[in-house]
């Protein structure tokens, strides 16, 4: 009787130790949200991210209510690496017929990995080249050209 009671109370133990554990790791819930915002299930996408990337997902279940979803197929991915540094990671992944990787940002908060999407980064493309500027150089110090020197030397 005892054996029992001590195998069901390290059955326990380790049971609440890996529901404890803080859920699922941050692949498993980049390919959960890529997959609800690919489909547009805003809504459902919004368990897996940070309280501002809902505020963005908000965002676009507006822009997609003015398109047309009929000819709209869902994206499919494949997840590639991910990067944990403390309470920050990286996923990556490739949507099909689209070139090159792609990241996802994840931050733990309560235990829980969650997508952390910034307006910062939603208005950078072409691999975080912010908008406007492909090639990220700051403007020139005399970006006013000069005056042409009208004065005769005599």
């Amino acid at each position: 009787m005892k054996k029992n009671l001590l195998k069901f109370g390290t059955l326990l133990i380790v049971s609440l130790m890996i529901a404890c554990s803080g859920g699922e790791g941050p692949k498993a819930v980049a390919e959960k949200f890529l997959k609800e915002s690919g489909a547009q299930n805003f809504d459902a996408a919004k368990k897996y991210c940070t309280e501002e990337t809902k505020k963005l997902l908000d965002m676009m279940a507006g822009f997609a209510k003015m398109g047309d979803k009929k000819d709209k197929k869902e994206p499919k991915f494949t997840m590639g690496e991910e990067k944990i540094d403390g309470d920050k990671a990286t996923v990556t992944y490739k949507e099909d017929g689209k070139d090159g990787d792609q990241t996802v940002k994840l931050v733990k908060k309560d235990g829980n990995w969650l997508v952390d999407i910034s307006k910062d980064d939603m208005s950078k493309k072409d691999g975080g080249a912010p908008k406007g500027g492909m090639d990220n150089t700051p403007p020139a110090d005399n970006a006013m050209p000069a005056e042409p020197d009208t004065a005769k030397k005599k």
